[in-house]
């Protein structure tokens, strides 16, 4: 290569490799970045073919302001990891615009080597470990071809060559997956994508769950180790609202929630226990069947009994636990904590109050009474839809006595507001109830359209105690799964849901999310069965017996690579043009027509074309383009990419075997 330039073969290997490491990345880029790639990747295509020419430095200089700029109103100046990716690939667009020799042709496929890896903090499902591994080998070709000559312009010679690159590579790289501890990371990262944020809200206000109503991205996974709750009890709790101000329901203010004791849990029945893998959600609080009894270590359990993280989760998380569906809760409530679960804004929504204090005289008192007649209201009179409309400022009395029509939400904010006008300390609980059961793997997967919101009422000695309002309102919503509900509720609703739910196309989504559940479990639980593995494998923990396991795979590993590179082999030509030669000399010389000693490669071409007939004006013509290509002043890519073709057709039509004399 003259001058460290690069060849054609080799500009088309980077264009392709710097695409592909962009592509996992659409989905949440800013439009203009994705343009800017496939713009530079067109630019220098032009550039290469001779129809423009590079740009005047001031025009680079422009599009780099540019380029920052967009990435500053992009991503609202925050430094976040979105941002830095975002920065790698902008840069590696840029840099197609100046390849000029082998070093900026480096540049750009080392920055694509990080764009590449950085996939796996977005996605980490086991197709994209496949794709990441399939653009890390083209990235290799594409390495391998910036190193070849000018002639050299094949592209199944550089994808064979990067592949005899990594074979070797594999089995170190399986002793170190297996062998080598896992440690902690020195850092993290906190991803803000739209992606990661799509659940529950800490506030609730009419129409927040029923917008996650129409959402069918995936929530959480659940498996179990005993019998699977039945839909009626599959509710996961995830918030406790107790704070209402005429339209928005809240938790207490953090230094209330401080001064908080823990409510007491008395199960009733054995606890069940169960594994959860929930999705990135840009929020700190977890899903926890009704009732968790006990907070995994690094997890915290509210006073109000609902779990939480450290941090927000940003990533995939796994975590077990352990649930009863028969329990008590804080039978007993102090003074404070009693009022605190009254508490109502002072004006505001009177005929909901009115209708409180009917309840009340016409039941006596009993508070079964008035949940009865309550419960009975809704279902004689009431709608059930992801539809309600706008509600006014006194959203509960307009809901009661005007729309009479709503989600979850809305019946359940209007339950907790009407006991407490007639003395019954309540508050709502959102979450999600239901979950779809995969019989591959055998997990309920619950995604976006199972956020649900119902109620918590308090009486003495029973304490606390749930109540759905929408099995009144809706009670098929609550024994079968969201997906089945909303499917026969409204076709035209169903939209991304319901094209999963008939046949086998639901089948073989229930396939693919058991393949990817199966995966998640295996990448997240690796660290812990590592260690078993390797106590199984060793026999023990001993500190010599892991070094004699490191050392002895290591030692074997390096043993096979170097007698595979050191064993004696016959040597082949590196050059394409030669190779093929050399494989249609050995299949001519097997049918009989061995090249003499002084014998040019022309002259044996030319008396092998007397005995086929068929191939004989390929093999003159392949004669003749030898004695151009011995004799020209400078070689010819294209003369010789034709003697290439010629040969291989050669070898197609040539019989394999001795030729049998008639």
């Amino acid at each position: 290569m003259k001058g460290g330039l690069i060849s054609r073969t080799a500009v088309g290997w980077q264009l392709l490799v710097v695409l592909l490491s962009v592509l996992p990345h659409m989905e949440w880029l800013p439009l203009w970045v994705p343009a800017l790639v496939v713009s530079t990747a067109g630019a220098r295509l032009m550039i290469h073919s001779g129809r423009w020419s590079f740009p005047h430095w001031s025009v680079k200089t422009a599009l780099v302001i540019a380029a920052c700029m967009g990435l500053i109103l992009s991503f609202n100046q925050t430094a976040g990891p979105e941002t830095m990716v975002a920065l790698l690939v902008v840069g590696q667009a840029l840099k197609l615009l100046e390849i000029y020799h082998r070093r900026d042709a480096l540049v750009v496929l080392f920055v694509t080597l990080f764009v590449t890896a950085t996939t796996f903090l977005f996605n980490e499902t086991v197709w994209m470990a496949a794709y990441v591994f399939l653009v890390v080998t083209l990235v290799l070709a594409a390495m391998n071809s910036i190193q070849q000559s000018d002639h050299n312009n094949l592209y199944a010679d550089h994808l064979r060559n990067a592949v005899r690159l990594l074979f070797p590579a594999i089995p170190f790289m399986l002793v170190l997956f297996f062998l080598f501890p896992r440690l902690e990371p020195f850092w993290s990262v906190t991803l803000d994508t739209g992606q990661a944020q799509t659940g529950l809200s800490d506030e609730l206000s009419p129409g927040d769950v029923s917008k996650l109503a129409q959402s069918s991205a995936l929530a959480f996974r659940a498996s179990f180790s005993g019998p699977v709750p039945p839909p009626e009890q599959r509710y996961w709790r995830m918030l406790v609202l107790s704070e209402f101000d005429g339209r928005r329901w809240t938790r207490p203010a953090l230094q209330v929630r401080r001064q908080l004791r823990t409510e007491k849990l008395y199960p009733l029945v054995e606890g069940q226990n169960y594994e959860v893998i929930m999705e990135a959600s840009g929020r700190p609080w977890l899903p926890a069947l009704d009732q968790p009894m006990k907070a995994e270590a690094g997890f915290f359990m509210t006073p109000v009994r609902t779990l939480r993280a450290s941090q927000a989760v940003d990533r995939r998380l796994q975590y077990r636990l352990q649930s009863v569906p028969l329990y008590r809760l804080q039978p007993l409530l102090t003074a404070q904590e009693e009022q605190r679960y009254l508490q109502l804004p002072a004006r505001g929504n009177s005929d909901s109050r009115e209708l409180a204090r009917q309840l009340v005289a016409d039941s006596g008192g009993d508070t079964s009474r008035v949940i009865r007649q309550l419960m009975e209201l809704f279902n004689r009179e009431f709608i059930y839809t992801l539809e309600p409309g706008r509600l006014g400022r006194d959203s509960v009395d307009q809901f009661l006595f005007e729309a009479k029509q709503g989600y979850c939400e809305h019946f359940a904010s209007a339950t907790v507001f009407v006991l407490r006008s007639a003395g019954i300390p309540a508050r709502v609980v959102t979450g999600y109830q239901g979950g779809e059961w995969n019989p591959y793997e055998g997990y309920l997967q619950v995604r976006q359209y199972d956020a649900h919101a119902w109620v918590e009422y308090w009486t003495p000695g029973s304490g606390w105690q749930r109540l759905d309002p929408t099995a009144a309102v809706a009670p098929e919503r609550i024994r079968s799964s969201a997906q089945e509900y909303f499917r026969a509720y409204e076709n035209r609703f169903a939209g991304a849901v319901s094209r999963l739910g008939a046949g086998w196309l639901r089948d073989l989504a229930q396939r693919y999310d058991a393949f990817n559940y199966a995966w998640h479990r295996w990448v997240l639980n690796y660290e812990g069965q590592q260690a078993d593995l390797l106590r199984d494998w060793l026999g023990g923990g001993e500190q010599w017996r892991q070094v004699l396991a490191w050392i002895v795979p290591s030692a074997m590993v390096f043993g096979g690579l170097a007698w595979y590179l050191m064993r004696p082999r016959r040597a082949s030509p590196r050059d394409p043009l030669e190779r093929v030669l050399q494989r249609l000399q050995q299949r001519l010389s097997v049918l009989g027509n061995e090249r003499l000693p002084a014998e040019s490669l022309s002259m044996w071409l030319r008396r092998s074309a007397d005995d086929w007939p068929r191939q004989k004006g390929m093999l003159l013509k392949l004669a003749l383009l030898d004695d151009r290509l011995r004799y020209a002043e400078q070689a010819d890519p294209e003369q010789r990419g034709e003697m290439i073709h010629l040969s291989r057709q050669l070898l197609r039509e040539l019989p394999r075997g001795k030729r049998h004399e008639s």
